[in-house]
């Protein structure tokens, strides 16, 4: 597997579990009082946070990304649609290099 294959494909499904979460089972709870759409989406969301922050962490070991690239991409994760946009960037960025 190409190098950063791996943190495209959690930035992509972090961007999509925050965007269920906030577009589909927060409203479902608030609107049409099913609370189990945010208790079952909302620990989905959580692992797939913390395992694209472990790959972001690991991609700043292994000197994939630097530091500041690291930061990006973790404050890029808390905000909607901003996965989608850390993937597009992690996509030229990585192949600009030659990764």
């Amino acid at each position: 597997m190409m190098r950063g294959h791996a943190l495209r494909l959690l930035a992509l499904a972090e961007a999509a579990t925050l965007l269920a979460l906030l577009l589909i089972a927060v409203p479902l709870k608030h609107f049409a009082g099913i609370p189990e759409a945010s208790r079952i989406m909302g620990p989905i969301h959580g692992l797939t946070f913390l395992a694209f922050s472990w790959k972001v962490v690991q991609a700043w070991s292994e000197g994939l990304v630097g530091r500041q690239d690291a930061v990006r991409l973790l404050i890029g994760a808390c905000v909607p649609f901003g996965g989608i946009i850390n993937e597009r960037w992690l996509k030229a960025r990585l192949s600009s290099d030659g990764a």
